[in-house]
């Protein structure tokens, strides 16, 4: 990690909440994940009770850890201040008035999993929410450092995985990004605390109005304002939030904007959503912390994605963002410059909807692990590191699992022909001349998923197949490639553009096409010569092309307002499906997202040897040279 200054840390540490357990290794053996190499799974968005989520930290982590299995996980609540105690069950959302929710107020001096929090610091601050009225609240930047993080950390002591304290953020002038800053969590030896966690929420989370400094913690910059917060100046401050990483914790943080298509387009005055050019000003002024976007999580709600008609695009498509699904769309133009611009997925857990904690069924969220995975690589014989985590996730060599339609056994590769150089996820293939590029994927299919349905799948029913919701398939997967031209320069007329005129689907593969051994698939294509720099990206699915309200002639993703078209007939249809004008049951909540699933890949990178670096290697070059000047 690049640290601030030693004054800075100094400082800081005298009012940390050090955490430590008895008889734990001086490494600190136990903070990590399973050893490599190979792909692990994680999730990095997420909610508890501290916010607006309806489980404990503890039985969250347990959730992902355990019950999921899942490698990693980031505990990622917003920011801003709660009025109920994190360490409680609510799924009520009523504190103690029914069922065994507390607030901060009840549980001041008592000491609940090996934790007391005497006080609430900072500036007095209250709020009327979850059954209470004018309720005092915990700063997030205090709830992070007390309470997620020693329970985050003895949850990674319990399963022997690593759980890490993260942030939602609710940023100026748009709305969710999910930040990390791994600062001191995970040190060589005993005492970590997540104080550069919190300092972050409090310097920047728009929801933190807070002016205490952290409780004489921090000297408050003076971008940290209740005013401004909105539109281009919100934005603005979201940059110099950006910065912030970028200049003290370069090698162990991230800014990964979130659901960016929810709130619609972005808006002057509001703060909405995101537009092409914010994403270039986040990675022009990170290029080593913002390097991405996640997608929507809420897989089970009513409007898939929690996207209802004012999303970009009115929805989402197979489970995905408009920016995302959409070939040669937003996402497209940014890897058209070769920007270090990845795709990641994660749950954005809150609720189970109109059912429980312990339900199977859900009306809203599945848990982190549950449904969705987002797979990084740990490239080192040694076990996974929070630092690794953050490594891994900036590489780009990942992919983004809906439904467990694949596993982590997966591999993704752009090889030159003669001397059988290979580049993966997120790196770039220089091809010497004369030679041509073969691209190879092998990937695998789970005997069983999660789905608590053995029905068959009522999508797929439409056009004669007969698949069990928790025996997914993969029918057919996409290679889409796109020309790179290089970084378009801010104030310049196309630094708006939010789309890819050159990218295309180049090549679908069913199985038909694929070499298949017990559940493996083996795909190699032969690319051809490259003339010049280019990209290709792969996404694979349970759907075939030209499914009637879910797919369109060419396999691509259709609006998933539409399965609510398609009837689910089957004795096994839950009760809790919605119904038309008929009486009939229709696709809808957890079934639908059971029904159509997507994985997505991140792209590899191509260019002829001689020339340019791709600013994607430019990026991988500044973060070598910051490791390199590290003391």
């Amino acid at each position: 990690m690049m640290s601030r200054t030693r004054a800075t840390l100094l400082l800081a540490g005298v009012a940390t909440m050090a955490v430590s357990f008895a008889g734990q290794a001086s490494a600190q053996s136990w903070l990590t994940g399973p050893a490599g190499p190979g792909y692990v799974a994680g999730d990095f968005h997420n909610h508890t009770t501290c916010i607006d989520g309806s489980v404990s930290v503890q039985y969250l982590a347990d959730k992902a850890l355990n019950t999921w299995g899942l490698d990693w996980f980031v505990h990622a609540n917003h920011g801003g201040s709660g009025t109920r105690d994190c360490r409680f069950m609510d799924p009520e959302f009523d504190g103690s008035h029914s069922g065994n929710g507390k607030y901060w107020t009840e549980t001041l001096g008592k000491k609940y999993q090996n934790i007391t929090i005497n006080t609430l610091k900072g500036d007095a601050h209250t709020a009327t929410e979850n059954g209470a009225t004018n309720a005092p609240t915990m700063w997030r930047w205090q709830s992070i450092a007390e309470i997620d993080y020693p329970i985050l950390m003895a949850r990674s002591q319990k399963w022997g995985k690593l759980a890490i304290e993260g942030l939602e953020q609710n940023v100026p002038g748009h709305e969710h990004v999910d930040t990390e800053v791994v600062g001191n969590q995970f040190p060589a030896a005993g005492g970590g605390d997540a104080q550069a966690m919190s300092e972050y929420e409090y310097q920047f989370d728009r929801n933190d109005t807070d002016t205490s400094g952290g409780g004489g913690q921090w000297t408050t910059l003076t971008s940290k304002t209740s005013a401004g917060n909105t539109g281009t100046t919100g934005h603005a401050k979201a940059v110099t939030g950006v910065q912030w990483m970028q200049t003290n914790y370069p090698t162990s943080a991230w800014f990964i904007p979130t659901h960016v298509e929810r709130q619609g387009v972005f808006k002057s005055t509001g703060n909405n959503g995101f537009n092409a050019e914010h994403f270039r000003d986040f990675n022009n002024a990170g290029p080593t912390v913002a390097f991405g976007f996640d997608g929507p999580g809420h897989q089970a709600n009513s409007t898939r994605g929690s996207y209802g008609s004012g999303a970009v695009g009115g929805g989402t498509f197979g489970g995905r963002g408009y920016y995302t699904a959409t070939v040669g769309g937003l996402w497209d133009s940014l890897l058209g410059e070769g920007r270090n611009f990845f795709y990641y997925g994660s749950s954005d857990f809150h609720t189970r909807g109109i059912f429980g904690p312990t339900d199977r069924s859900s009306t809203a969220d599945f848990y982190p692990g549950e449904y969705e995975k987002n797979y990084v690589y740990n490239s080192g014989s040694a076990p996974l590191t929070a630092q690794g985590v953050v490594d891994a996730m900036r590489t780009g060599n990942s992919f983004n699992v809906l439904g467990g339609l694949i596993t982590e056994k997966f591999s993704y590769t752009a090889c030159t022909s003669k001397t059988n150089v290979c580049a993966t996820m997120g790196q770039t293939l220089v091809v010497p001349a004369g030679e041509s590029v073969f691209v190879r994927l092998t990937f695998n299919t789970p005997v069983t998923n999660h789905s608590p349905y053995n029905f068959p799948n009522p999508v797929l029913a439409q056009v004669g197949i007969n698949q069990p919701l928790n025996a997914p398939k993969v029918d057919h997967v996409d290679f889409i490639t796109g020309d790179v031209t290089g970084l378009i320069a801010p104030g310049s007329a196309s630094y708006t553009s939010n789309t890819n005129s050159t990218t295309a689907i180049a090549k679908t593969v069913t199985a038909a096409g694929w070499n298949a051994t017990g559940n493996g698939a083996h795909i190699s294509w032969k690319l051809g010569t490259v003339t010049k720099p280019m990209y290709v990206r792969v996404r694979g699915t349970n759907v075939p092309p030209a499914t009637p309200n879910v797919t369109d002639a060419a396999g691509n993703p259709l609006s998933d307002t539409l399965m609510a078209n398609v009837l689910c007939v089957d004795a096994g249809c839950p009760s809790h499906l919605p119904v038309n004008g008929a009486s009939q049951k229709t696709v809808g909540y957890d079934v639908a997202a059971w029904s159509n699933m997507w994985f997505y890949a991140n792209p590899i990178f191509i260019r002829p040897e001689g020339s340019s670096k791709l600013p994607v290697e430019v990026a991988a070059d500044t973060l070598a040279s910051i490791v390199a000047s590290a003391p």
